[in-house]
């Protein structure tokens, strides 16, 4: 498995909501609590906690389309979103979940198969 190495964007988060458009077989997914690795420009942008209340703190948040074929749903758990950006919308193909990701890429990175670095946080 390569990692993207220069298409932006790279993003960490979970699926907040989705919404279907069965016409141009996409959907569109509100992705929040997330972290960006990359991205080219602010289609994830960052919210500031509110200050003075606990446990509060900044986390990303952004739209990302994809195919309906794909079948995304809202629900736990973190996924890596991984594409490109046309006309400013963020667009990619079916998301792995974030911990298959990270088994896959430790594999490969000790067969020394993966020629990208990726953060192990």
């Amino acid at each position: 498995m390569l990692i993207p190495s220069s298409a932006p964007p790279v993003v960490r988060g979970s699926i907040r909501n989705v919404s279907h458009n069965a016409e141009r077989q996409t959907s569109l997914v509100e992705v929040s609590e997330g972290r960006v690795y990359r991205q080219r420009s602010g289609v994830f942008e960052r919210h500031t906690g509110t200050i003075g209340v606990p446990g509060s703190s900044s986390s990303w948040h952004g739209y990302i389309h994809t195919l309906l074929q794909c079948h995304v749903k809202p629900g736990g758990g973190e996924f890596l979103f991984t594409g490109t950006e046309h006309f400013g919308e963020a667009w990619l193909g079916c998301a792995p979940r974030y911990k298959d990701f990270m088994s896959l890429y430790q594999s490969a990175w000790a067969a020394r198969q993966n020629p990208c670095e990726f953060p192990l946080d």
